[in-house]
């Protein structure tokens, strides 16, 4: 989950997460880091109403906060437990405890639960591959015992190439954009992509004029399909055009000529033959492709193309763009 730490949508989001699982027929695992564990459980109390896990295990991993709980002693939690592990603690540790009570907590035949806050906690302390090892050794075990299990980083507090190196790990990926609400990108094996049910308000509020929908901006391409799309020159010249445009609707013609400036003016790049072989290659090639998967509609009567704007997928084009020209 990627959100600005401690904003209402990274909150309300998580506690969506755990909602839609049927928190109160769980066992949930929360593993804070940078956040007191009286925090968390004041957000859970905040946003699940009376819907409290049937047992919580708390990891303090390092917040290095008062360990005594409020919310703990408020009775709200039907079995509690507080795990405060030493101070600077190394990730391989952390994933020993977790692992520990995931075992435990296997054998109560319930629903599985597990929150990590943060990612972004853990890179302020450790170095980026050690963090890695640890997020992906979590979603290993998760995988193999059913767990529901869900990571948070904080995308400002990194720089891209840090971000973009987390995003594979996962099966889901959902992104706050403050412009534009909540995107979701789903991995080609991933299963149903999560929801929120309609008790609990989706991350990013509701679309306008249509309060039944959630306003997110899916991604409906495995990391594969993405790396296909960005494999042609030619094709991310199209997609960094697409991105840039404040109109929607293209003539063809106009297009043509603006892929054909652009590849003629990247000094890596072949120089294209001429504008009739651009011309050529986009009509035939791929215009058709990105229409096949829905980023732009090609209606060759009319020679227009229509692009439809996804900030999750324009994100990805973006990084490309400016790893290829700087």
């Amino acid at each position: 989950m990627l959100a600005r730490d401690s904003s209402d949508a990274e909150r309300e989001s998580c506690a969506g997460f755990l909602s839609e699982q049927g928190v109160s027929e769980s066992k949930a695992i929360c593993i804070t880091v940078s956040e007191s564990p009286d925090s968390r459980l004041s957000l859970w109390q905040q946003h699940l109403d009376d819907e409290m896990p049937e047992e919580a295990i708390i990891v303090d991993a390092g917040s290095e906060l008062p360990a005594n709980s409020q919310a703990a002693a408020s009775g709200a939690f039907p079995s509690l437990t507080l795990d405060t592990l030493p101070a600077a603690v190394a990730p391989i540790d952390i994933g020993a405890t977790v692992s520990r009570y995931l075992g435990r907590l296997e054998q109560a035949d319930a629903p599985l639960l597990l929150c990590l806050h943060s990612l972004t906690g853990l890179l302020e302390s450790w170095e980026r591959d050690r963090v890695i090892a640890l997020a992906t050794a979590l979603n290993r075990q998760c995988a193999e015992m059913g767990v529901s299990s869900h990571h948070h980083m904080d995308p400002e507090a990194h720089t891209e190439e840090t971000v973009e190196m987390f995003r594979p790990l996962y099966d889901v990926v959902y992104e706050y954009l403050p412009d534009h609400g909540w995107t979701v990108t789903a991995s080609k094996d991933a299963g149903e992509t999560p929801t929120f049910r309609n008790t609990v308000t989706p991350p990013g509020g509701v679309k306008k004029g249509d309060p039944e929908e959630p306003e997110t901006i899916p991604i409906p391409y495995s990391f594969d399909k993405v790396l296909e799309l960005i494999s042609a020159p030619r094709r991310r010249s199209l997609l960094y055009h697409l991105k840039d445009r404040s109109e929607t609707e293209i003539p063809l013609d106009d297009l043509v000529d603006r892929v054909y400036e652009r590849e003629k003016a990247i000094p890596a790049r072949a120089t294209p033959k001429s504008r009739d072989e651009v011309g050529v290659s986009l009509a035939h090639n791929h215009l058709p492709r990105l229409d096949d998967l829905g980023i732009l509609s090609y209606e060759t009567a009319a020679n227009t193309v229509e692009y439809h704007p996804n900030p999750a997928l324009e994100s990805v084009i973006q990084y490309i763009e400016r790893l290829e020209l700087g």
